[in-house]
């Protein structure tokens, strides 16, 4: 088969963590019948990890592309260099994301120790995160990794998204995404304390106003939101002790039977690829596919309404973005202010 019949599926941060995980579940599902592109910011983290895949699926077609998608330009050029390559994108896994901390917030810490420790593993707030943070593209350093690189992105491909027939759009979100971190009137989490959980609920609702708006359209791509669960990443940049005391303690809740403690990034990544390859009849995009698992580490997805969704803040989320998208298309400097002063 030539690879002009081969699907193409694009991983965001695919050399490492749940985009590496993505990636292996790929090839295990479709090898025969894919062009994987790994989208990565370091070029030699991105060649080990495709050496890695090639050790484990020799016979797997992957391609590598630097991309840094908490840059604009990087996005738009990344993007140039897809249309010029493939006349088809099947699947656009918005997957790569930072998250910012100054430390832990050990007051937070104990407290949910005994108050909630569940919560504990499973939410970001233990973590100081820095207030302000702000890119080179003058946007919240946070949102433009997370939400608007990878809008950027999906604008610039969705021409080729359309031509698959079936496009998917699959956003890595988090069980941490809290409607009641986001404001619309600071849509960017520029003022947040919590520019994470911001950003992931960002990408809930804009997934869910982008499927809207193929729907009505009749474009042939459908967007998704996913969950990870709770996954032992080096996401957060937390001292290497912190993180393995954490994993301690993912394997003893998980043995007590809490599923979200997914903790390896292959388990975390199931999700993803079940919203990419699942019949598009049997999918629902008011919905948040999550990766669980059972207390043996038998991994399974579990799909949850996105509570809380509103269409009027979605739709305003979206027009933000296009506005700031179509600001940069024309080289104009971005405006970092309330949404009704971008023009």
């Amino acid at each position: 088969m030539g690879f002009e019949n081969k699907k193409v599926a694009i991983v965001t941060g695919a050399n490492g963590g749940v985009g590496y995980g993505i990636c292996q579940h790929l090839l295990e599902s479709e090898c025969d019948n894919l062009i994987l592109v790994m989208a990565c910011r370091n070029p030699t983290r991105a060649n080990n990890a495709r050496e890695r895949l090639l050790l484990e699926f020799p016979l797997a077609h992957i391609d590598i592309e630097l991309v840094d998608v908490g840059s604009v330009q990087s996005v738009l050029t990344f993007s140039e260099a897809i249309i010029n390559k493939y006349t088809q994108v099947n699947y656009l896994f918005c997957n790569a994301g930072i998250l910012s901390t100054l430390g832990v917030n050990w007051k937070q810490v104990f407290y949910l120790l005994f108050t909630d420790p569940v919560g504990l593993l499973e939410r970001a707030d233990a973590t100081i995160q820095p207030v302000g943070e702000i890119n080179e593209d003058g946007m919240g350093k946070v949102f433009a990794c997370n939400v608007f690189g990878h809008y950027v992105m999906m604008r610039e491909l969705e021409k080729l998204l359309s031509n698959s027939g079936d496009g998917r759009i699959i956003w890595t979100s988090s069980i941490t995404a809290a409607c009641t971190s986001f404001d619309i009137d600071d849509w960017q989490g520029i003022k947040s304390i919590e520019p994470y959980e911001s950003s992931k609920w960002a990408c809930d609702i804009i997934s869910i106003a982008l499927s809207e708006r193929f729907a009505k359209e009749s474009t042939h791509i459908s967007s998704f939101t996913t969950s990870p669960g709770v996954v032992a990443s080096e996401i957060g940049e937390l001292p290497r002790w912190v993180t393995n005391a954490r994993i301690v303690a993912h394997y003893m809740f998980r043995i007590m039977g809490v599923a979200s403690q997914t903790i390896t990034a292959y388990n975390g990544a199931l999700a993803d690829v079940y919203a990419a390859l699942e019949p598009l009849k049997k999918m629902n995009f008011l919905y948040r596919y999550g990766s669980l698992s059972n207390r043996w580490g038998k991994t399974y997805v579990c799909a949850t309404p996105v509570e809380n969704y509103d269409r009027s803040t979605a739709q305003k989320l979206v027009d933000n973005c296009e506005l700031s998208y179509q600001a940069y298309k024309k080289n104009t400097a971005i405006r970092t202010a309330a949404p009704m002063d971008l023009k």
